[in-house]
């Protein structure tokens, strides 16, 4: 049976088998893992993570794709090594997916929620052990600074959204020809590692006015952080930060030396 992606879903079918393995080898799957995908699609990555003998959370938004999935897989199913569920990881409990589990997240999501898979994820209570998405190139390369030309690369609020909760690496390029559909641009396999929140534990820092404090200097992108902020050149310059920076020119070191001052 034949199912055409749906454009309004974000699906493009990734047949690369060389992206496959290469998202199997930055997930570092092995048979006692347990792991969430989501938007299985056909899947492809699915049979891949199985094959590892990990055990399988897969959540599929798309109906049509349901009996597609539950007839190639039904002997995973059976034995309980996989458990497809129909739903919208979005509006879906962490917790009633995958309980108290520790896991990892590993998958080939539609673009167009990638913030919010991020958001959903990195700042819950159950955090995965590690992440492995495939994400548009650009943002991969905002993220981890690859192919940057500063020796200091530009961040925006998602780049230190990653980085305050794990340690993100740039794993792969994967060519637009890679996708069924091709999509518009090419993408990167993202691997987060290293997720805690020690950030805001070791530093005595609020999470939610942190995130505050980010989106307020985040506020106008063309104003200087002083202006953003309100506050004086002085605390830049006691924080050894240069007070005609704007929110975009600070690393993350510099923002929590910052958030020190301003929220407490």
């Amino acid at each position: 049976m034949l199912i055409n992606p749906k454009k309004s879903l974000g699906q493009n079918w990734l047949t690369s088998t060389g992206a496959l393995d290469k998202i199997i080898q930055a997930g570092n799957i092995s048979k006692s893992d347990l792991v969430l995908e989501i938007g299985p699609g056909l899947g492809v990555l699915t049979q891949k993570l199985l094959d590892q003998g990990a055990k399988v959370v897969a959540v599929e938004k798309d109906a049509r794709l349901i009996s597609v999935l539950e007839a190639k897989f039904d002997s995973f199913i059976k034995t309980g090594q996989l458990t497809l569920i129909e739903g919208d990881i979005l509006e879906l409990e962490v917790k009633t997916l995958i309980k108290n589990n520790s896991y990892k997240l590993i998958a080939n999501i539609p673009y167009y929620i990638t913030g919010q898979i991020f958001k959903k994820f990195l700042s819950h209570d159950n955090q995965p052990d590690l992440l492995v998405l495939l994400v548009q190139k650009e943002v991969a390369d905002r993220i981890t600074g690859h192919n940057s030309t500063n020796k200091t690369p530009k961040e925006s609020i998602l780049s230190l959204s990653v980085k305050v909760y794990g340690q993100p690496h740039y794993v792969a390029t994967v060519k637009k020809g890679s996708f069924n559909p091709p999509p518009k641009v090419d993408s990167a396999i993202l691997l987060i590692d290293k997720i805690s929140k020690d950030f805001f534990t070791d530093n005595k820092i609020n999470e939610a006015d942190f995130f505050d404090l980010i989106k307020k200097g985040f506020k106008s992108k063309r104003k200087l952080l002083k202006s953003n902020l309100e506050i004086t050149e002085e605390v830049l310059i006691h924080h050894k930060i240069n007070p005609l920076a704007r929110a975009e020119d600070l690393s993350l070191d510099e923002w929590n030396s910052l958030a020190k001052t301003i929220l407490n």
